[in-house]
């Protein structure tokens, strides 16, 4: 565990950190309500909405995220001009480096919940949307003036992550001396070689390896070493998270038994948690014991969401009392 002194010196430099979180926007809906009875039109629920919220979703979570532990963030990514591109920006306001690209569309998940149970999931979002050549250029242009701490690919292979903005973000990290770290996505694995590190959950640590991990240790190691990086952070669920660091010894960090209503984006806030623990000084075991209890927090609480340094502060210092105990 994290000692106090050291826990608190830690979550107080949150504060001082500046990220840049450059990857997919998405805009999560949620209709909220409950289910009574059954349609007589068809053998489906009927849900009695009560409530609706709309929450910034893909990369738009991970800078939430950082958002409510104390850091600043800048945002890059593309929006289309159009209703859900509008209302992203209602809940992420005065991001420059956030484009608009008149031809493209706002990918929108919709989630409908009934007693904090999800019922179905809508998406809309064209295959064949595509970000234009003028709007990559403005995002790499934007890059230009940036100054940060750190930054963190949140990559959902729909798009907005490019080889041409790959080695941009590549160039920032190596001037500034900063992390690059990506959530990655096997369909672009041939964009990560050389990051400071990957985070993929074990079906997405699977499918860049191609064959089934027996061993979460070996297999994290083999990433680290696949992508010339230096470490390689695997999320498992339950099983909790595995992490293998250049010349140094693989370790695991069990999950923190909790009840689990919902693991939508639990993945960004450990990824979310990660870079913003490494851009303050924590060693990388620090920065995964603080990531995993930050998954444990999250996953008690409905749809995409985040923590505050209170809340990691506590269920940390909780733990560490009941495994004296």
């Amino acid at each position: 565990m994290i000692p106090r002194k050291r826990l608190d010196e830690l979550l107080t430099a949150f504060s001082d950190r500046h990220v840049l979180v450059a990857g997919d926007l998405i805009l999560d809906r949620y209709l909220f309500g409950r289910v009574e009875r059954i349609s007589p039109e068809a053998p489906v629920p009927v849900l009695h909405v009560q409530r609706e919220e709309i929450r910034p979703g893909g990369a738009g979570n991970v800078a939430a995220n950082i958002i409510a532990l104390g850091a600043s963030v800048q945002l890059l990514g593309v929006l289309g001009h159009d209703e859900s591109g509008r209302a992203f920006r209602t809940l992420m306001p005065d991001q420059d480096l956030v484009i608009s690209d008149p031809g493209y569309s706002t990918i929108t998940k919709t989630r409908v919940l009934s007693f904090r149970q999800q019922i179905v999931r809508i998406d809309h979002e064209l295959p064949a949307a595509c970000i234009s050549p003028l709007a990559m250029k403005q995002l790499s242009a934007g890059l230009k003036a940036v100054s940060t701490d750190a930054v963190l690919v949140s990559d959902y292979a729909k798009g907005t992550v490019t080889s041409s903005l790959m080695r941009n973000l590549h160039k920032l990290a190596s001037i500034s001396g900063i992390p690059l770290v990506v959530d990655p996505k096997p369909a672009n694995a041939h964009l990560y070689n050389g990051v400071t590190g990957i985070t993929p959950n074990l079906t997405e640590s699977e499918k860049l390896l191609g064959e089934p991990i027996h061993n979460p240790e070996k297999a994290a190691r083999l990433l680290q070493r696949r992508f010339s990086c230096r470490f390689a952070m695997i999320t498992r669920g339950e099983e909790g998270i595995t992490a293998a660091e250049h010349r140094r010894q693989c370790f695991h960090i069990p999950a923190w038994a909790h009840e689990v209503y919902d693991v939508t984006g639990a993945g960004d806030t450990v990824t979310a948690v990660l870079v913003l623990a490494l851009s303050s000084g924590a060693a990388l075991r620090e920065a995964v014991i603080l990531a995993n209890a930050a998954a444990s927090l999250v996953v008690e609480k409905v749809g995409t969401a985040t923590v505050s340094p209170g809340e990691l502060r506590q269920r940390i210092l909780d733990h560490s009392q009941s495994t004296i105990r």
